[in-house]
């Protein structure tokens, strides 16, 4: 009975080791999801990446997305986010950029808040609404 648990724990190590340094690298320009908050200039540069290959009507409205994140317009980027993640058929790499700039959106509009930055209050609001519909 000791042998198979050694077996299985050296099967197991192998494996993994295996699975570590071969083929199981990730693409330089794969998005994944960030465990924490990415500047927002960084979430807008996603959003152009991943919706690059979309249709026209959805990558223009991913732009304006990516654009208002970039540019500080926080009531544009909720509206423009919340419409592109409202569409069907999105990508992985492209819910996991809408994911990463709304969180990103989201950081921003709390450190306005905190600043007393009334844009960011009012975008703020919107946004936790659009989370309630």
């Amino acid at each position: 009975m000791r042998k198979l648990t050694y077996f299985s724990a050296g099967y197991i190590l192998m494996v993994s080791l295996f699975s570590t340094f071969c083929g199981c690298s990730k693409s330089a320009k794969e998005i994944a999801p960030s465990s924490t908050p990415l500047p927002p200039k960084v979430a807008a540069s996603q959003l152009q990446e991943a919706f690059k290959v979309a249709d026209v009507e959805v990558r223009k409205s991913a732009d304006a997305s990516s654009e208002a994140l970039a540019k500080g317009d926080f009531e544009q980027a909720v509206q423009s986010i919340q419409a592109v993640k409202a569409r069907q058929n999105l990508t992985l790499e492209q819910g996991t950029a809408i994911y990463n700039a709304e969180v990103a959106l989201e950081a921003k509009l709390i450190s306005g808040v905190n600043s007393g930055d009334p844009s960011a209050t009012r975008a703020y609001e919107a946004l936790k609404k659009s989370r309630r519909n």
